[in-house]
C-alpha cells in the first residue's frame, strides 16, 4: 500500500483558519437558512386596526422586516380593499369616505401586510 504523506500542522492550521474565516458570521445575529439579508420577508402595518369618522384621516405606517428579523427598506405601495369606504394615498394616509369597513394593505414586491379599518358616521349633534 502506498504511503500518503501527512500535512504539516502549520498547513492544517492555515486551512482551518481560512475555512472559519470564509464561513464566519459578521456578528449580524442569527440567520435564517435561505433568507437574504435586506430582502423583505414581512410587512407590518401600524396601527393594526383603526376606527375613524367619515371625512377624517389616519396615518398608516409600514415596517419592513428581512429574513433575519432586521428592519429592511423598499418601495411600499398602499391599497384599500374597499375604495368606496376608504382611500389611501402613496404615503399611507387613509381617508374615511363612507361608513363601512376596509382592509388597508402595504405591499413590497410580493410581500404584504394589512390593517383593518372601520369608518363610522360622525355623531349627530
Amino acid at each position: 500500500m502506498p504511503r500518503v504523506p501527512r500535512m504539516s500542522s502549520r498547513i492544517s492550521a492555515v486551512i482551518v483558519f481560512i475555512g472559519l474565516t470564509a464561513c464566519s458570521d459578521s456578528g449580524s445575529g442569527i440567520q435564517v437558512p435561505g433568507a437574504s439579508p435586506g430582502a423583505v420577508s414581512a410587512v407590518a402595518v401600524s396601527p393594526s386596526s383603526a376606527s375613524i369618522e367619515v371625512g377624517l384621516t389616519v396615518q398608516m405606517t409600514a415596517t419592513l422586516i428581512d429574513g433575519q428579523g432586521n428592519e429592511a427598506s423598499g418601495d411600499v405601495s398602499w391599497t384599500s380593499s374597499n375604495t368606496v369606504v376608504a382611500s389611501v394615498d402613496s404615503g399611507g394616509l387613509v381617508t374615511g369616505l363612507v361608513a363601512g369597513a376596509a382592509t388597508i394593505t402595504a405591499t413590497v414586491n410580493t410581500v404584504s401586510g394589512g390593517a383593518t379599518l372601520t369608518v363610522v358616521n360622525p355623531p349627530t349633534p
